[in-house]
């Protein structure tokens, strides 16, 4: 069991690496979209799947 978390960890943090490489690799437009789409994320499952 103990094994099994420790590679979901190992993949958890080179996905988050992954995912700030990719993000600092963006233009400031793309950028701002993705900003901006995160922060109506929490409001999401609401409005579509209710």
């Amino acid at each position: 069991m103990m094994r099994i978390l420790g590679i979901l960890a190992v993949f958890l943090v080179m996905a988050a690496v992954l995912l700030v490489v990719k993000y600092r690799q963006l233009d400031e437009g793309k950028k701002r979209f993705v900003r901006h789409l995160l922060k109506q994320a929490k409001y999401l499952p609401g409005r579509y799947f209710s």
